[in-house]
């Protein structure tokens, strides 16, 4: 063979350059936006111990299980943040005014000025101005021992005995003792004094309290020896009377020259059945002078029963029941 054959024939070059020659001519690179920041050498930079042996990754797996690729990646532009300016070292020029220390000593050591109001003295006393003084105090005391001297000379005085008396006069058909041809009657407090929620005529709801309510009882006079009650009452009726009224309520139901005598001793009448006979005949009653009553009937009767078994006995035989005491 010559030696001066080109090496293109040389067989032994045939395969020089061959994987250049297959690869597609590569594309030119399009110019870099300067307004994007070039992210593909990060990792380079971050970890550029890692380059040489690592790929560049092309995709793969966030801890949430997102999954993503490199197409999915998107530049940003690179953001210039401004820098703060270095500390000042100096400090700052201050003007201050001058200041005189030897003038400000000065003032300081003067004493200060207090200015007084001006006071006028009082003018001395007239002669003329203290003897009339002098005369007004003696008058004073002069009229006061007339008038010391004329209350001695009165009469004592003495309080009006009508305007004193604090009972009301009583009427004179009120009898204090028993008396034949006279009426008798009883009065007794049977319900207490009471609160209730009413409405008034335009729907508003009220207080309304109740003074105590009393029985007021009538029998027609009785025999000419002794006042013997019966157990039933003529008439009767439930009033709000005072105690110390209750007498005038029961003349207002007697004839005009009637008398009335009240009994001493209510405990011997029997009140429950007076107010059994009201409540069973007296329509109209509100319902806390009904459920007074009845409180007052159960009331009385324990006490009935109470008695009944305190007040008798039986003999020792077992024949005869006594009065006890």
């Amino acid at each position: 063979m010559s030696s001066d054959r080109p090496d293109d024939d040389d067989p032994t070059r045939a395969l020089d350059d061959f994987v250049r020659r297959m690869r597609p001519a590569a594309m030119p690179a399009a110019a870099p936006d300067p307004d994007l920041a070039d992210l593909s050498d990060l990792v380079a930079r971050l970890h550029p111990e890692r380059t040489a042996a690592a790929p560049r990754p092309r995709g793969g797996k966030l801890r949430n299980g997102q999954t993503w690729s490199a197409d999915d990646v998107e530049d940003v532009p690179l953001v210039e943040l401004p820098r703060q300016p270095a500390a000042r070292s100096a400090p700052p020029q201050v003007d201050l005014p001058e200041v005189d220390l030897r003038a400000e000593g000065a003032r300081a050591a003067q004493a200060p000025e207090i200015s007084l109001p001006s006071v006028d003295a009082p003018q001395p006393p007239r002669e003329q101005d203290i003897v009339d003084a002098v005369q007004e105090v003696r008058d004073l005391a002069a009229d006061q021992q007339r008038a010391e001297a004329a209350a001695q000379a009165a009469p004592a005085w003495q309080p009006d005995l009508t305007t004193l008396q604090l009972r009301r006069a009583s009427d004179p058909r009120l009898l204090t003792t028993w008396q034949p041809g006279a009426w008798i009657g009883a009065v007794r407090q049977v319900v207490d004094s009471t609160t209730e929620f009413v409405k008034t005529a335009d729907g508003h709801p009220t207080v309304e309290t109740w003074p105590p309510h009393r029985l007021l009882l009538l029998w027609p006079p009785q025999g000419p020896d002794q006042p013997l009650l019966g157990r039933w009452p003529q008439q009767l009726r439930l009033s709000a009377v005072p105690r110390d009224q209750a007498a005038e309520a029961l003349l207002v139901d007697l004839p005009p020259d009637a008398s009335l005598w009240l009994h001493p001793q209510p405990q011997d009448i029997d009140w429950a059945l007076a107010a059994e006979i009201l409540l069973h005949h007296q329509a109209n009653l509100r319902p806390f002078q009904a459920e007074g009553l009845r409180a007052f009937i159960a009331a009385e009767r324990e006490a009935s029963y109470g008695r009944l078994n305190s007040a008798y006995q039986a003999a020792s035989d077992g024949g005869v029941v006594r009065a006890a005491g």
